[in-house]
């Protein structure tokens, strides 16, 4: 038996001989009106959503992860209905049937969450930035180990990334400005980089993982092509567009490694060699008119971007010539996309409530 089909067995067994002895799906809570929180999901590349956000119980009460805000949405390499979904202070839930269902581990039940990322060959093996540290789990999720711990406890993991072709290397970052690298599945690290400002996003190139991206606050985007001995900074060729400095986020092609999209105050600028030269995608609001919170690019074709603000979720199948805005379903901010790696079509957008 699959080790997976095993954890959830043993879940979902644990479920059903604990207290009451029932399992319910909850839609969500009652206790507050602003239960639009989450998760929503789109079978249709964004027309329409559907919130999806029920826990599984013991005690048939109903329960729900419909008021949490959302940081990170990862997918699992091997499986399309393995989702990972990191909260601003929620800890981190997961989804084995694309998010019909979610559970949450006991360790990872409370604190912010930024990133995570699963060993492409080893579906049961999962690294997580939590707070200052990384966890890893070997065995899906049922017991985690720390592999990183910063002793200074103001520095927080901001992300973590796997190499697609030797997974023991793993990446991590943190608000420091710091990029870290294991070459043993986590065992041991080595600082490879210093940035004076806060690393913000850490991506491995699908082509060649020697490659890597990193988005940092105010220092611009850089890159490496050799696993992190040298590194080059990106933003000279794309200072000129006002408010490019200040990084939102930042998205890599996977059909097309080549193509890198960078969110910023600024908008869209797009790379289509690896971030030597960047141009401008023309957006349906003027330049610095409107902030990003979350971008993502179709893994089958990177004509197709996705965008989230405030209000609106756009998208283009075009590159850009053309965008189509969708009022968001929710009231609150789309922070996080991500599009189905098997069927485009599907999409998954977490949202924040930010404080007035």
């Amino acid at each position: 038996m699959p080790r997976r089909l095993q954890a959830i067995t043993l879940i979902v067994g644990s479920l059903l001989f604990i207290g009451a002895g029932c399992v319910s799906f909850g839609g969500g809570t009652t206790s507050n009106t602003q239960s639009d929180g989450g998760i929503f999901k789109s079978a249709d590349k964004g027309e329409n959503w559907a919130q999806k956000t029920a826990i599984a119980t013991t005690t048939g009460e109903r329960k729900s992860i419909n008021q949490v805000s959302v940081s990170a949405i990862v997918q699992d390499p091997q499986d399309s209905k393995a989702l990972y979904v990191g909260t601003a202070a929620n800890g981190m839930y997961y989804t084995y049937d694309g998010g019909d269902s979610w559970l949450q581990p006991v360790q990872l039940s409370r604190g912010r969450i930024p990133g995570m990322a699963v060993d492409p060959k080893d579906k049961c093996r999962v690294y997580v930035a939590s707070e200052n540290k990384v966890l890893k789990t070997d065995d899906c999720s049922r017991t985690w180990a720390v592999k990183y711990f910063d002793t200074r406890v103001d520095k927080v993991i901001t992300a973590v990334a796997v190499d697609g072709f030797n997974p023991m290397i793993v990446w991590a970052a943190n608000n420091a400005g710091d990029v870290l690298k294991s070459a043993d599945g986590g065992q041991s690290w080595a600082n490879v980089k210093h940035f004076d400002s806060q690393v913000l996003k850490l991506l491995v190139n699908a082509g060649d993982s020697r490659r890597v991206l990193v988005g940092t606050k105010g220092a611009g985007v850089w890159r490496t092509d050799d696993g992190g001995q040298n590194w080059k900074d990106l933003s000279p060729s794309y200072r000129k567009f006002a408010g490019s400095m200040e990084f939102a986020d930042m998205a890599m092609g996977v059909s097309d490694p080549k193509t890198v999209v960078i969110a910023s105050k600024y908008g869209l600028l797009r790379s289509l060699d690896a971030g030597d030269t960047w141009e401008s995608i023309d957006l349906v609001t003027p330049p610095g008119t409107t902030l990003i919170f979350s971008l993502a690019i179709d893994p089958k074709d990177v004509k197709s971007i996705y965008y989230g603000t405030a209000t609106t979720f756009y998208k283009t199948s075009n590159g850009g010539a053309n965008w189509v805005p969708k009022k968001l379903p929710t009231s609150r901010t789309a922070t996080a996309l991500h599009v189905d790696q098997q069927t485009s079509s599907v999409l998954y957008m977490g949202v924040t409530k930010f404080k007035e």
